[in-house]
């Protein structure tokens, strides 16, 4: 009978994870893996024929772990919101798995078909067409630009330049939501798709922008 291995594959990827936290997917190496399991090699080469391997299997991990924060949030009331903020808490509380995860480079060519690829979409979907009774079309637009700015707030956390606390966090969210669906019943503005120059001028004021008809 073979000897039973001295670690599960659990514990393997468990310290794959530990070794992002504390800097990236690239310093999953063998050499590092056996420093921190306090032994050779091969454990790790009991469960991954290469590195590469070990590397993808931590990534799906970190997946998994941001899946649990999502359906959490996924569970609040209003469910779009819990989402965002899950989001965002993930940045803050695991900034390296989201920096993994969601700031490298992806070949994803649209922020459509990167919402596509995380993997929730659907179920976001119907968190907002449920709570604020839009079209399928609007509810696609307005995750978009909701997650956009959400991602803008993650981004800023998972990097440590600036840092919110959950009341700051809600009320930031409830304030573009707000301007969001607002935006939903205007009328088409030519305003929105200025790019800003030198020589353009716009006419107009705050209670211009604010007027919905």
């Amino acid at each position: 009978m073979p000897p039973k291995p001295k670690f599960t594959e659990e514990q393997i990827v468990s310290t794959a994870l530990d070794i992002v936290r504390d800097g990236s997917v690239g310093a999953i190496t063998a050499q590092e893996m056996s420093k921190r399991l306090g032994t050779s090699t091969r454990p790790m080469f009991t469960y991954f024929d290469t590195v590469e391997e070990l590397r993808q299997a931590t990534i799906d991990a970190a997946w998994r772990l941001y899946d649990e924060r999502v359906q959490q949030g996924l569970s609040f009331t209003p469910a779009f919101k819990g989402f965002a903020m899950a989001y965002i808490r993930f940045a803050i509380e695991e900034p390296s798995l989201f920096r993994l995860l969601f700031m490298r480079k992806s070949e994803a060519t649209s922020i459509a078909e990167f919402l596509d690829r995380e993997g929730h979409l659907n179920k976001v979907l119907d968190a907002v067409t449920d709570t604020f009774h839009i079209s399928h079309e609007q509810a696609i637009w307005l995750y978009e630009n909701m997650w956009t700015y959400a991602h803008g707030i993650a981004a800023m956390c998972a990097s440590e330049a600036i840092g919110f606390s959950d009341e700051e966090i809600a009320q930031k969210l409830g304030v573009i939501c707000r301007g969001l669906l607002m935006t939903l019943h205007a009328p088409a503005d030519e305003r929105t798709a200025v790019i800003p120059g030198p020589d353009v001028v716009i006419s107009g004021n705050v209670e211009g922008y604010a007027t919905l008809e």
